[in-house]
């Protein structure tokens, strides 16, 4: 990922470097450190996923210039923790190999999200998770060395870390992006109008007429081939730009008003309730279900029978949109049916892409506010009030009390694509 320098707050500089990291781990698997457990989480499944297939993908993210490289940044927060919404435009390229062949390559201009989570009020009794083994322990006793690796830290190296991070695709350009598309349009154009008359030109009995003919035949292709090349171009754009408008009109209709609807149902119970904080967690749960080998042990599912299997899917980006079908409360619990428009790369011998629309219910507790800094791989049983990691235990491993993640945090009821 290409840097940009000096950087005006910290929040940029974890930014880029999130960006960096993530561009490296795509190389050599090495994850981010500015990433939280839930990400390093997700993302070992998805690195899992891919040695399965003997796959290999490569993420480069390239800066476009002007002011699309401007970090811009939402803040929400609740009594403890302060989460910061972050995205710039990139030009992302993703690149998968199998044996040293290239499959596939896809070149385009998308957002990049980032959820950054930094914790205002120094609380040394919360659990974390030690980023060097992943153990669960309170935060002093991270500061004062980690009980199982031993491994020391200073509360920077704990927060802020980017807790959630998603893509979803630019349709604007920039003035070099444009420049460079009419540039390629207009040439391909006299190319076009110029070959067939010099071809024509070159029948032609004496050298001399050839000359004269393929100077005059190239000084009207400059002229007519580039208006041709131009206009072609912008017929293409138009027809391109109408034809996703009509793909995508009756999803516009239908998702509008989901963030006002969810806000006017969880706010009288949850007044931290951020609905972009909700789509986070939501594209979280939904990436573990589809990377991970089997949902018969995920805390992150509380349905009943198996979940459909998604093995093929190799790569799986947001589209930006979530559609509201029903919400409601019952007994004390929230529950919101929704369709979220992801855009899934398959491996199904060779490597293609296909819009998907994954239907969910999902649920949660309405008796406690949202927790900015929760995570799954640090929950607190019930029972004994032991904390532990529910993406490797459904139960707790101290009292065997079975862990009800909607208690604290959303977790998917039922799940299908279609």
């Amino acid at each position: 990922m290409e840097k940009v320098k000096p950087y005006e707050t910290k929040e940029e500089k974890i930014y880029r470097d999130f960006g960096d990291a993530l561009e490296a781990w795509s190389k050599n698997g090495k994850e981010p450190s500015m990433g939280n457990q839930d990400i390093r989480y997700y993302l070992d499944l998805q690195e899992a996923r891919l040695k399965k297939r003997n796959l290999k993908m490569e993420y480069q993210f390239l800066l476009r210039g002007g002011h699309h490289d401007k970090i811009r940044c939402t803040t929400y927060q609740d009594c403890i923790y302060t989460n910061i919404l972050a995205v710039s435009a990139y030009m992302r390229k993703m690149v998968f190999h199998r044996n040293g062949k290239k499959l596939y390559e896809k070149e385009e201009p998308q957002f990049f999200y980032q959820t950054i989570t930094r914790m205002d009020q120094q609380r040394p009794e919360e659990n974390y998770c030690c980023p060097n083994c992943g153990a669960v322990s309170p935060v002093k006793v991270l500061l004062e060395g980690c009980p199982h690796c031993r491994t020391r830290f200073l509360m920077q190296d704990l927060f802020p870390k980017v807790t959630a991070y998603f893509f979803e695709h630019d349709f604007t350009m920039t003035e070099k992006e444009y420049k460079k598309k009419v540039t390629k349009w207009v040439l391909g154009g006299i190319l076009i109008t110029f070959l067939p008359a010099a071809i024509g030109a070159l029948s032609q009995g004496e050298a001399a007429a050839i000359l004269i003919t393929l100077l005059f035949t190239l000084l009207g292709s400059v002229f007519f081939g580039a208006f041709f090349g131009y206009y072609t171009m912008s017929v293409c754009m138009a027809i391109g730009l109408f034809g996703y408008a009509g793909r995508n009109l009756p999803r516009l209709f239908t998702t509008m008003g989901t963030k006002r609807k969810l806000t006017r149902l969880m706010k009288p119970y949850d007044k931290n309730f951020s609905y972009e904080y909700f789509v986070g967690r939501i594209l979280g749960l939904l990436q573990i279900l589809i990377f991970a080998d089997s949902g018969e042990n995920l805390a992150v599912y509380a349905g009943e029978g198996e979940i459909s299997d998604y093995s093929n899917i190799v790569e799986s980006s947001y589209r930006g949109s979530i559609k509201l079908h029903k919400r409601w409360v019952e007994k004390g619990y929230a529950y919101v049916d929704l369709s979220v428009y992801m855009m899934n790369t398959y491996d199904t011998g060779r490597i293609h892409r296909k819009n998907d629309l994954f239907r969910m219910v999902v649920c949660r507790k309405l008796q406690k506010d949202s927790d900015f800094g929760f995570s799954i791989k640090k929950v607190q049983c019930a029972g004994c009030a032991a904390s532990f990691d529910a993406t490797r235990e459904r139960c707790c491993p101290y009292c065997g009390r079975e862990y009800q993640l909607k208690e604290d945090d959303w977790v998917v009821m039922k799940i299908r694509k279609r």
